[in-house]
């Protein structure tokens, strides 16, 4: 005959068995929930940088359709200038009216992005053509834009036609040259 410690002891052991297997269970659904979350984590960094490079390419590929449209409409742009240098008669209803849709078209343009490359003082060849150089009696006017054939445009810092200019170079008298 047994005595009833005997079943006390095997519920104990029982007991001390399930609680084990409770804590290696609890263990287990931790370390899943603690990975669940690093992954939940991994997946909003992705969300994250993936919205990031979407914004990025979106905004350079309208930078890059501006940029075509600017690129294709600078040649009407010039024409209109063209055609304003060109007229004589500056008080001629013609030239007001092409003097007109030119400060227009110039405008939607600068709406665009679009800047005119300011031509003054030292010549420099990121921003400037030299396509020719005349020489110049003085050190001042030595590597310096002297005239301005054609305007230079930029669209978001972007040289899109560089200004051809003429510049200055000091001559170089014979007495020099011997040196």
């Amino acid at each position: 005959m047994s005595d009833g410690n005997d079943g006390l002891d095997r519920d104990a052991a029982e007991g001390e068995a399930d609680a084990e297997t409770l804590k290696a269970d609890f263990e287990a659904l931790r370390e899943e929930a603690d990975a669940l979350k690093n992954e939940a984590a991994r997946a909003k960094a992705d969300l994250y940088n993936y919205r990031a490079r979407v914004e990025r390419d979106r905004k350079r590929d309208m930078e890059l359709a501006a940029e075509n449209a600017v690129m294709s409409l600078l040649p009407v742009l010039d024409n209109l200038e063209r055609a304003l240098e060109a007229e004589n008669d500056k008080d001629s209803s013609m030239y007001k009216g092409v003097s007109m849709v030119q400060r227009q078209f110039f405008s939607a343009l600068r709406g665009m992005g679009l800047e005119v490359i300011e031509v003054s003082g030292v010549f420099d060849p990121a921003l400037h053509d030299a396509i020719s150089i005349v020489d110049v009696g003085d050190d001042e006017r030595d590597g310096t834009v002297v005239e301005v054939f054609h305007k230079g445009y930029m669209l978001g810092g972007k040289v899109l036609q560089a200004a051809k200019v003429k510049v200055g170079r000091k001559k170089i008298e014979e007495n020099d040259k011997r040196d």
